[in-house]
């Protein structure tokens, strides 16, 4: 009888528990979309967004159940890696010089009438990588692995820059840190290097972009914070120290950029950020309107089809990267909170499954990655839609239409369900040799 529902455990282990939120997003989004077409005279206008969202989706939940059935031991030999990261850093170059300019960047490369964008490839790529290397700290040196899985994202990074697209770029760089971050062994230690990281890096960035030499003093917290552990954590000097030289130097790095590198529109939209009383026709136009439209929507919203912000073209990009404003416009509060909540479920699940593969770091930080992945792009996009971060570009996972986000999204997903499923056979053999040797 345990065998029996043991074998029944391992059959749904497959499982409802991330189809059902995932299949219920997605439902969401393309009803989102198809709201966004109904015209302000009533009727539906153009539908061919819904339609290929709908072709996304479909093509996101095969590659879903293919990836959540594949052996990714695989994925550990470095020849797999060259396999998947050679082609990715060369479809950044390719979309770099030869994309088609679209609103006047060069982001997305066209095949077949569909647009690809590679920056998305490029974040799953950077996990899969990071985490292989990171694992590897038994035999190699873990600052070593951390050093060369960092000199594998700087090309990334830098040609995801330059199409340009800095918000992406900047995301491609934290989701490395912090999946090789985690990699590391003592965390405590590591908590430390990060603060003093933070307060440095803080000071200066702060201090440059607002001009106001108040922000400097918290290099002040960084520095005493580096003086008290060098003093008292005699095996914890040589991180603690470098973290406070790589601080400076981020943050004299990140004047210079702000001065010479960052483009006006960039500093448009953080200053924008900063000064949230800009008026209607400013830079703060984007944000203002998604604000209307959210606050608009009150606790139950204005119902299916009746958004007017959208309707009346008043909510730029409502269809992407404002589309969380189309829909809080409509379904208000409750709804929102309902949307939050689907993806508080996702990333809660990526993170458990995580601690739950620990024994196996690989899987553990490939899994950790999807969920930090998911936490990033949710939280940015829901932060500039509701001004609460500077505007960028980051679509909203299973909710924007696009066919990149989309697709990459739900193969993410399938391997965090192909880690769930092989961590749930393990045990269940664990406990079939438990119960043979007890019988």
């Amino acid at each position: 009888m345990n065998s029996l529902s043991l074998n029944t455990k391992r059959g749904s282990s497959f499982g409802i528990s991330i189809i059902l939120p995932l299949l219920i997003l997605c439902a969401i989004g393309i009803l989102t979309l198809l709201s966004t077409t109904i015209l302000p005279e009533g009727g539906f206008g153009d539908l061919e967004i819904v339609y290929k969202q709908i072709l996304f989706v479909l093509s996101g939940f095969i590659l879903f159940f293919l990836v959540s059935k594949v052996d990714l031991s695989y994925l550990k030999h470095w020849q797999s890696l060259l396999i998947i990261y050679l082609p990715t850093l060369v479809l950044l170059i390719v979309t770099l010089l030869f994309a088609p300019t679209i609103s006047n960047v060069r982001r997305w490369l066209v095949i077949g009438g569909v647009q690809i964008q590679p920056a998305e490839i490029a974040k799953l790529v950077v996990i899969i990588y990071t985490a292989v290397l990171m694992s590897k700290k038994e035999s190699l040196n873990e600052w070593f692995l951390f050093g060369i899985s960092f000199l594998l994202t700087i090309p990334y990074v830098v040609l995801i820059y330059l199409q340009p697209n800095a918000s992406m770029s900047l995301l491609t760089l934290l989701i490395w840190f912090f999946v090789a971050f985690m990699g590391l062994t003592n965390p405590l230690r590591n908590s430390a290097v990060l603060l003093v990281l933070g307060f440095v890096l803080g000071g200066f960035l702060l201090g440059t972009i607002t001009g106001s030499l108040g922000w400097y003093l918290l290099i002040i917290p960084g520095v005493i914070l580096t003086i008290f552990i060098f003093y008292s954590q005699n095996s914890w000097r040589k991180a603690v120290v470098i973290s406070l030289i790589f601080g400076i130097f981020l943050g004299l790095f990140s004047s210079v950029a702000w001065q010479g590198i960052l483009q006006d529109y960039q500093k448009d939209r953080i200053i924008a950020f900063l000064n949230p009383s800009e008026t209607e026709s400013d830079i703060g136009f984007n944000v203002n309107q998604a604000r209307i439209a959210i606050g608009s929507g009150q606790l139950v919203g204005k119902g299916f089809g009746n958004g007017t912000q959208s309707k009346r073209d008043f909510l730029p990009e409502h269809q992407t990267d404002f589309i969380f404003a189309s829909f809080a416009e409509e379904f208000g509060l409750i709804g929102s909170l309902l949307l939050i909540a689907l993806y508080g479920y996702l990333i809660v699940y990526c993170l458990l499954i995580a601690m739950d593969t620990s024994k196996e770091q690989f899987f553990s930080l490939l899994v950790l990655g999807v969920g930090i992945k998911l936490l990033f792009e949710v939280f940015i996009n829901l932060g500039t839609n509701m001004g609460a971060i500077p505007a960028t570009g980051i679509p909203l996972p299973l909710m924007s239409a696009g066919g990149s986000i989309t697709v990459m999204t739900l193969l993410a997903l399938g391997l965090v369900q192909n880690v769930k499923k092989e961590s749930d056979k393990t045990k269940g053999d664990v406990m079939l040799q438990e119960e043979f040797i007890d019988s």
